[in-house]
């Protein structure tokens, strides 16, 4: 069987093979009834220019994902960064614009930059002005004044990085880019090692039975070797102190995902901290845009690929059911810049237990 490069890989530490997908069964009427479930959104920045109808932003495909996770009946839908393509009020608008049919059905949005959303080539203003554009057209953001969640007591930080329950399910999202200007080009971003005091204190609370860590950057990319904790390229393993201290907190209070974008494709593996005490999964969840990124080494040896896939667009639909949650994968073929209701396909399923 001809293989191509949009084929879904599965990846192992000697190579990349085709596996057979088995047929996942649909979920049934009575066990819908016993679970609640959420959808995760990756990347949907693209196109370079300020032209309407699109001011950087992927609406077609935005809209085709928004009405599957309508259809699944999702209680919320996340975001985990690059909204747009260049960061000014039109593009911040346009995307939240196209979340008005998730609105009309009672299902939330919750946000989370990434690089492109902090940064403006077009028409270059200070970050706080860039800040204030995005919190223009996404309000009501947890952490801020009167709308529950919380954030982290630093300066410029509420409803940037915030945490949220839902359920019985606590939701952290991590914003490192550019919040407060200190005089420099480009402003002052707080790192990892800014948030961990505030990471353990929610992590901490019995205010959920199962949290979930959000990042647009990864904590090892497959194409990005800028991370989650740094922005050198040439060293993935640079403030290891401030890596060991993360993924030892994940661990220690029962975070088995870190989900995060940045890479444009779908990729899950276990990536062990610097020191080698600490193991958490990472979902990178996939590309929403007319854009896909290929693996390029160097690769690290203390993260083990588990499945990937390649040039499809995707997101992804956690299950939360009893003591257990499911994440599936979904996704479809690339299609054009124009109204689809394309097929959406499961192409990678696990599941987790909680207390």
């Amino acid at each position: 069987m001809k293989t191509t490069r949009r084929d879904f890989l599965r990846a192992t530490s000697l190579g990349l093979t085709l596996p057979f997908i088995p047929a996942i069964p649909a979920i049934h009427a009575e066990e819908s009834n016993l679970e609640w479930r959420f959808g995760v959104i990756p990347d949907t920045q693209w196109k370079t220019n300020m032209d309407a109808p699109f001011y950087g932003t992927a609406i077609h495909i935005i809209d085709a994902v928004n009405a599957e996770m309508i259809r699944q009946k999702v209680d919320f839908v996340l975001e985990v960064g690059d909204l747009v393509e260049e960061a000014f009020t039109e593009a911040f608008q346009t995307r939240a614009q196209h979340n008005k049919i998730l609105y009309e059905t009672g299902i939330k949005f919750y946000p989370l930059r990434g690089n492109h959303d902090s940064n403006n080539n077009i028409t270059p203003v200070c970050c706080s002005t860039m800040v204030a554009q995005y919190k223009a057209a996404f309000p009501n953001l947890p952490g801020t004044l009167g709308n529950g969640g919380s954030s982290p007591k630093l300066p410029n930080a509420a409803g940037m990085t915030y945490s949220f329950t839902h359920k019985n399910g606590k939701f952290l999202l991590l914003d490192t880019f550019p919040l407060v200007d200190d005089g420099s080009e480009d402003g002052k971003a707080y790192k990892i090692g800014d948030y961990q005091s505030w990471i353990d204190a929610e992590l901490s609370k019995d205010d959920h039975q199962f949290a979930l860590v959000f990042a647009h950057k990864d904590l090892l990319g497959q194409n990005h070797k800028d991370n989650v904790f740094s922005d050198d390229v040439t060293n993935q393993d640079s403030f290891p102190e401030t890596q060991n201290a993360f993924i030892a907190s994940l661990q220690k209070y029962g975070v088995k995902n870190f989900i995060c974008g940045h890479d444009h494709m779908y990729h899950r593996s276990r990536i062990k901290s610097p020191d080698g005490k600490s193991e958490i999964q990472q979902i990178i969840c996939g590309s929403a845009a007319h854009k896909f990124y290929l693996p390029e080494p160097p690769f690290l040896a203390r993260e083990t690929s588990l499945v990937k896939e390649l040039n499809r667009i995707g997101f992804l639909i956690v299950h939360v059911n009893n003591n257990s949650l499911r994440i599936a994968y979904h996704s479809t073929e690339p299609f054009g810049q124009e109204p689809l209701s394309p097929k959406w396909e499961i192409r990678d399923s696990f599941s987790n237990t909680f207390n």
